[in-house]
């Protein structure tokens, strides 16, 4: 069978990875809104609180997945069946341990839930139970997701995004009949539990119905040099990982510990919002991770850095779109959404969206890390970065409020992962040192803070809140932030790499 290219791989994946986000989008938001109207405040705060404190125990996952997965690309690129059988049979062992830790952990903070929570919130459910269903969920991802990374490094990434549609259908169906004919956090939770451990049952059944040969894998015998190495690659990618997770779920732990749990619930629904978009602009990229990784199975330093660059183009180019467009239009739309009273301060929405913008530009460098095994270096900057956010989100939270904690993750990324793990890229890879990667950067950057600008002039004339006129909002915002970087960049040999790949998957030559 004539094997795909990586270029058509790569879009496959990613285009069914944007209708299903989007469709999951639509359907969060349905609910979120039957949510708001049906539930009080609380149950919100309660539901971002429980939400971070889940993803920072997602640490105990220790790397695992990228340790094995980074080894899965050759013997899949070389159809090694044997070796990868190995492989899958250590990946399923250790995270059916790693599933057990995360549980006895997740049980043991349960004494230390009140010292989280500023004000004590006015709901009738307990929080231990709720606090227990979403451990529950957190812990049965363990047993059955290391298929999802099968699947990753096949580049069928696509499977995992048609089964998860299906299921957050239905799953939201039945929440939105749950909240408005019976008002039942309890009920809705257990939902969400149930839909997410079918979608990964379901995908089980479909990697061992197409990949046969990982049917019986319970009597492998593996290699203890393989163990050996794969631990020396894990303890690398926990401090990294551990480092990576604080930084990334503090920020609700931090406003509900300094501000209240009010604070939690308003920037919840700017958070759905931001979520549900990078999400969408992940999954675009995601699509790309398989085809790299298989790329980079051959050494070949100068087209992996002419991709890379090429990566980081189109990171910039639909974060930056993304960034600036919810920089603009995120605060009209809660106010058409649900009402003035949810809206925080301008200073607030430019903070949280440079924050997702400085994430999501990080993926070419954290992807050429993770498929070319480089899982010592830069280990210890995602650890110093989130030391430094939580002591900058104390005390500029309490100066500034809830702009000071976001503020504080900016000025925590620039001054340490920003530069440092592209610097060792530069440096390893390719030979070079990080101002090449800065320039490029700056480069790709300046248009969209030409547009920010030019858009926020704009929208100074628009005065009315109405549904018709955030549609304009969105259709001026959308154009200028296209229209701007693609001109000013029009000579970059990047975009014209691009579009000249474009091209060329479009005449089917690709």
């Amino acid at each position: 069978m004539k094997k795909k290219s990586r270029t058509k791989n790569s879009l496959i994946n990613s285009t069914m990875g944007i209708v299903s986000n989007f469709t999951f989008t639509f359907l969060n938001f349905i609910v979120r809104t039957i949510f708001i109207h049906y539930l009080s405040k609380d149950y919100l705060g309660i539901n971002g609180l429980f939400s971070n404190i889940l993803y920072i125990l997602n640490f105990a996952e220790l790397g695992v997945g990228s340790a094995i997965v980074y080894k899965l690309y050759k013997p899949v690129a070389d159809d090694d069946e044997n070796r990868i059988k190995e492989l899958v049979f250590l990946y399923k062992r250790v995270y059916f341990i790693i599933g057990s830790v995360v549980l006895a952990i997740g049980l043991s903070l349960i004494p230390f839930l009140p010292l989280l929570i500023k004000d004590a919130p006015n709901i009738k459910d307990s929080l231990i139970v709720i606090y227990i269903l979403y451990l529950l969920e957190t812990v049965g991802t363990y047993f059955f997701g290391y298929n999802r990374d099968i699947l990753l490094v096949y580049q069928k990434n696509y499977v995992c995004s048609i089964i998860d549609l299906i299921c957050s259908v239905v799953k939201s169906i039945i929440q939105a009949f749950i909240l408005i004919f019976l008002r039942n956090y309890i009920l809705y939770l257990i939902v969400y539990i149930i839909s997410t451990i079918l979608s990964n049952v379901i995908i089980s059944l479909y990697t061992k119905r197409n990949y046969t040969f990982l049917k019986n894998i319970k009597n492998v015998k593996v290699n203890k040099k393989e163990v050996k190495e794969l631990w020396n690659n894990v303890k690398s990618i926990f401090v990294y990982k551990l480092g990576s997770t604080v930084l990334s779920g503090t920020d609700n732990i931090i406003l509900s510990m300094i501000i209240g749990i009010a604070a939690v619930g308003l920037y919840s629904n700017y958070s759905l919002v931001v979520t549900a978009i990078s999400g969408i602009l992940w999954i675009m990229l995601k699509g790309l991770t398989g085809s790299i990784g298989n790329l980079n199975t051959i050494k070949d330093p100068e087209k992996q850095e002419r991709i890379y660059y090429q990566v980081l183009y189109v990171s910039c180019m639909l974060y930056g779109f993304g960034c600036c467009c919810m920089a603009v239009l995120l605060s009209p739309f809660i106010n058409v959404w649900i009402g003035e009273e949810y809206l925080v301060d301008v200073y607030t929405v430019i903070f949280i969206t440079v924050v997702c913008y400085l994430r999501g530009i990080a993926f070419p460098s954290d992807v050429y890390r993770d498929t070319m095994g480089l899982f010592r270096d830069g280990r210890l900057a995602p650890i110093v970065c989130s030391i430094l956010n939580i002591v900058l989100s104390v005390v500029l939270g309490k100066l500034l409020g809830m702009k000071g904690v976001f503020l504080a993750t900016i000025i925590s990324i620039v001054s340490t992962t920003f530069w440092y793990m592209p610097r060792i890229i530069e440096k390893k890879i390719f030979g070079k040192n990080v101002f090449y990667f800065l320039y490029k950067v700056a480069i790709f950057t300046i248009p969209f803070v030409v547009s920010y600008i030019l858009i926020t002039f704009i929208f100074s004339f628009i005065t009315a809140n109405t549904i018709w006129m955030f549609i304009v909002r969105c259709l001026i915002a959308a154009s200028i932030t296209v229209l701007i970087p693609v001109l000013m960049l029009i000579k970059n040999k990047e975009e014209q790499a691009v579009i000249e790949r474009i091209k060329l998957l479009i005449k089917g030559k690709l």
